[in-house]
């Protein structure tokens, strides 16, 4: 498979916003963790333990931030009113551009 096959298989209409990406991301752990919940219920018994994946699972809880659900909704909001902000503040630039641009008119007719 060729640099180019692999960029066209991975092409999206548009790129998501923060919102649809973070959403995709919540998705994709959640497969991951049912994937190790479903391994490590399989080895509970009936496969034999993989001392290299259980190192991995360890290595993966460790390294999962120790967050408050009143830290996360906190970091999650900010970052919303974050993007609010700069919605609003673009929203006002186009607002200034359109008014410099009509006085312009205005100027050059006088």
């Amino acid at each position: 498979m060729t640099v180019v096959d692999i960029l066209k298989t991975t092409m999206v209409d548009k790129l998501p916003n923060d919102l649809e990406g973070m959403e995709a991301s919540m998705e994709w752990l959640l497969a991951l963790i049912d994937d190790v919940y479903n391994y490590v219920d399989k080895v509970e018994g009936r496969v034999a333990p993989d001392n290299n994946i259980g190192r991995c699972i360890a290595n993966f809880v460790a390294s999962i931030p120790k967050l408050s659900p009143q830290a996360f909704d906190k970091l999650v909001n900010d970052s919303q009113q974050d993007q609010l902000l700069l919605l609003y503040l673009s929203s006002i630039t186009r607002t200034q551009l359109s008014l410099a641009k009509k006085l312009n008119t205005a100027i050059l007719i006088l």
